[in-house]
């Protein structure tokens, strides 16, 4: 559902719905970003419960771009066409994503410039530790001119 125009103001803060990173999730997206089989590294961090744990790591950990493609699917549910044609995102991965994390994305509308069509957004993604893996800045336009 797109925001309406009158609904971007200063301080608005969006929360999404909690979202299970579990073990199949990961799975799917992992599989369906990788090139064809021969081209798949070798078992690692991402995938093996061993080799996650030799890292130090409890369990295997999520790539780094599905944590940025959970932001951004909620930035373009929620501004639909003013963020996915002509929007920006810009992140830092500030924790690793476990297996079995709960996320959750979160975005405040800091500035609007009416003449520029332009809404700028603080944007994070908390696990439910309610640990920060992912801070950011966003961009949205206003309206469809």
């Amino acid at each position: 559902m797109s925001a309406a125009r009158d609904a971007i103001r200063i301080g608005t803060e969006l929360v999404s719905a909690p979202y299970l990173l579990d073990a199949a999730a990961a799975k799917a997206y992992h599989d369906g970003i990788e090139g064809p089989p021969r081209r798949r590294p070798p078992r690692g961090i991402h995938d093996d419960k061993d080799a996650a744990r030799k890292a130090g790591f409890r369990a295997p950990i999520a790539g780094g771009e599905q944590t940025i493609a959970i932001i951004a699917q909620f930035l373009a549910d929620h501004f639909g066409l003013r963020f996915v044609r002509g929007g920006r995102i810009e992140v830092s991965l500030t924790r690793p994503v476990l297996f079995g994390d709960t996320l959750t994305s979160h975005a405040k509308i800091v500035s609007v410039d009416t003449d520029a069509n332009r809404a700028e957004l603080l944007i994070q993604v908390a696990n439910q530790r309610g640990e920060q893996v992912l801070t950011g800045t966003a961009a949205v336009r206003i309206d469809d001119r």
